[in-house]
């Protein structure tokens, strides 16, 4: 509909033109040269449109592709989750006066399933872990691939109770997964919540990892809040 409106408003603008150029010109309506004029304005309007057109596709396409670099650059390839790079900027950007959470995710005994099984093995424990916490989390959390075997998440609005809840979720689902053949899939996890835990968004980080260093510390498999 905004490009018939375009195409009227175009070809009036041209007709609107050559109208105006013959009244200036004293010319006599309704002559060959009127309607020569007219048509000429319409084609004029009509050409402009085509041209606004053609840009405007050539515009839409490169700022998709702009978009779609934009989400590559912030992806991990292998879980689909966010990755480093878009946690270090979100975070560098982060302004946010509600209350919100973190949680540090580690994959118990990682090593494990590389050295013994494979790194195809490692990297389908990864994806199944990775689509378990999405399965999990609501649409407002983020979920980053940290590095490694380690996930992160933030949950905006709310508070270090909840949070506690979404990260035994998590646990107990994880463990659940049907690994076939291969050793049960257990993960740790450490929980920190502002403001309870700092003030800034990098003080409740190292909460979070500290939190989680704990729940190793204590037998894996379990979740633990600074």
């Amino acid at each position: 509909m905004s490009k018939l409106w375009l195409l009227i408003a175009m070809v009036f603008t041209g007709i609107l033109y050559s109208v105006v150029l013959l009244y200036f010109m004293d010319m006599p309506l309704f002559n060959n040269l009127v309607l020569h004029c007219i048509i000429m304005g319409a084609s004029f309007g009509l050409t402009n449109f085509i041209v606004a057109v053609l840009f405007y596709k050539r515009l839409e396409k490169v700022k998709r592709l702009n978009q779609q670099l934009k989400v590559s650059l912030m992806t991990d390839n292998l879980t689909g989750l966010l990755n480093r790079r878009a946690f270090d900027q979100d975070i560098k950007q982060f302004d946010y006066s509600g209350l919100y959470s973190l949680i540090f995710l580690d994959i118990d005994n990682f090593r494990d399933f590389n050295n013994h099984f494979g790194h195809d093995i490692g990297d389908n424990v990864l994806k199944k872990v990775g689509e378990t916490i999405r399965a999990c989390v609501r649409a407002t959390d983020r979920v980053y691939r940290y590095g490694g075997e380690e996930i992160t998440l933030l949950l905006l609005d709310c508070d270090k109770k909840n949070a506690m809840k979404m990260a035994e979720k998590i646990r107990s689902e994880i463990s659940q997964l049907d690994n076939q053949a291969y050793p049960q899939i257990t993960v740790s996890l450490g929980v920190s919540s502002y403001p309870d835990d700092g003030q800034y968004i990098h003080d409740v980080i190292v909460a979070s990892d500290q939190a989680l260093l704990k729940a190793k510390n204590s037998g894996k498999n379990c979740t633990i809040s600074s």
